[in-house]
């Protein structure tokens, strides 16, 4: 992949309350980690792991910057707050990116405190924040995972609803076309493919979608236009399942609300999960 970057690594999603969110997303089938704390920024975070990228479900709990604009994003709404891109080599990604004329600053070292059933662990990773100038519309982090051989431990990766992988995410931005420039600098060439007015970017592993909001509802048929953010605003995450069928009876048992098309794609309103338009798609 260009500029040392494997793909999307995890989305954020923000929330109020860690203990609700923990619930509501057992409830719609998802396997989730203990709670972890990151110190250096005042957060805390429950993880839907994956084989290669998770979901991160984080809200403020102490002092810190990042805690600060965490608690600003959900004073208005929880939802998607932003995604990071994966690397084996933060460094590397920084001096190519500041090569091609972009202000990236150095990566940072993060860490997460965690209890397991071995004790407490701590996981370290390498992040990098970037500037909203090169994933314009998408507040996008650089992530090294430096103790990755600790993140995955095998009851973590089993989810009842058959879950496996991000599929998607899907951001409202003003102008979709004219990001793809910006978009291309960061992935790498001919990342960023246009149809009509909506722009795909593949990552490497997982796909970015770009819309307008009023073209929303051709990526997300169900989603509500006058219950969006202001763009630009990440608004929808699609899950790889393994069987759509095997989700759907377990969403039904849980007395979840959702719907399906007739290729089988489960779609739930963003009250079912903590503000996102969430769908499940055949992994």
């Amino acid at each position: 992949m260009a500029n040392n970057i494997n793909g999307l690594d995890h989305a954020v999603i923000a929330v109020r309350d860690l203990t609700i969110a923990d619930a509501a997303f057992h409830r719609l089938g998802f396997t989730l980690t203990p709670r972890g704390e990151h110190p250096e920024w005042g957060t805390a975070n429950h993880c839907i792991m994956f084989r290669q990228d998770y979901i991160a479900l984080q809200a403020a709990v102490g002092a810190g910057e990042v805690a600060d604009e965490l608690r600003a994003f959900t004073d208005a709404h929880e939802g998607l707050h932003g995604i990071s891109l994966g690397t084996d080599n933060g460094a590397a990604v920084i001096e190519r990116l500041q090569s091609l004329g972009l202000d990236v600053p150095l990566p940072r070292s993060l860490s997460r405190r965690i209890d397991t059933d071995q004790g407490q662990a701590t996981l370290m990773f390498s992040e990098t924040l970037l500037p909203m100038e090169a994933t314009p519309g998408i507040h996008t982090r650089v992530t090294q995972h430096i103790t990755a051989e600790r993140e995955r431990f095998p009851d973590w990766l089993v989810h009842p609803n058959g879950a496996i992988g991000i599929a998607s995410v899907t951001a409202i931005v003003a102008e979709p076309v004219e990001l793809t420039a910006a978009w291309d600098l960061v992935l790498g060439p001919h990342r960023a493919v246009i149809t009509d007015d909506t722009v795909t970017l593949h990552t490497g592993r997982g796909l970015i979608f770009l819309s307008k909001p009023d073209d929303l509802t051709q990526l997300h048929p169900e989603a509500e236009l006058d219950e969006l953010p202001p763009a630009p605003a990440l608004v929808a995450l699609a899950v790889l399942v393994a069987d759509t069928d095997r989700a759907a009876q377990w969403l039904t048992h849980n007395d979840v609300e959702f719907s399906r098309d007739r290729e089988g794609t489960i779609r739930i309103p963003p009250s079912e999960a903590c503000g996102v338009h969430l769908e499940m798609v055949k992994g």
